[in-house]
């Protein structure tokens, strides 16, 4: 993990405490540190002109977020949300670029990150790999249980938000109900431990 990484070199991190719900940056900010995730969950969330949200993606635990736009020098593309109750250290963009041309190999580990990323992207454009299908249903799962408790989620919603179809959805929930990490309640569902949900989708 980067993070784990930078802090060989860092003796102190700049850390800040976000309430579930509360907005980490919005999207056309402009950037200007990168984050790492302590504790807690972070959604990464954009806004359509016609007013729809679409979920991206979850940050858990010693994961970066914010790099990307930060490196490319343009307004965050998404707004970043505390799922839950979140701790979160940063670096700024000076720091950061300093870092990187002390020490090579946070430059190689940064641009193997930029790398992953981009696969992954490329393969949810595709639609290709059901590899990533489970994970997909069990990040949107999550942040749309944690941002929107009120509202109760159908499958089809599910399924349009993950980037699945119905019959994905409906067959890995069955999955996750049997395994005991979520609880079904006729239309709705319960998670009982976020990070175990994560962590049983990792490769």
């Amino acid at each position: 993990m980067i993070y784990e990484l930078i802090k060989k070199y860092v003796s102190h991190f700049e850390s800040k405490e976000f309430k579930r719900g509360e907005i980490i940056y919005h999207e056309g900010d402009q950037p200007s540190r990168m984050y790492f995730v302590d504790s807690g969950l972070v959604g990464l969330f954009h806004i359509a002109e016609s007013g729809k949200e679409s979920f991206l993606r979850v940050f858990s635990k010693n994961y970066v977020l914010g790099h990307r736009s930060l490196f490319a020098e343009e307004e965050y593309h998404a707004s970043a949300v505390a799922l839950t109750n979140t701790s979160l250290s940063y670096l700024g963009r000076d720091q950061i670029c300093d870092l990187i041309v002390q020490h090579n190999e946070l430059l190689r580990e940064f641009t193997r990150i930029l790398a992953r990323d981009l696969r992954q992207a490329e393969i949810r454009m595709s639609g290709l790999v059901d590899k990533t299908a489970n994970a997909r249903i069990a990040e949107a799962l999550i942040y749309l249980k944690l941002k929107h408790p009120e509202q109760t989620w159908t499958r089809k919603e599910i399924a349009e938000f993950s980037g699945s179809t119905l019959e994905t959805v409906t067959r890995f929930m069955s999955v996750l109900s049997d395994e005991g990490l979520i609880e079904k309640s006729g239309r709705d569902f319960l998670i009982h431990s976020p990070d175990d949900l994560l962590n049983f989708v990792e490769p």
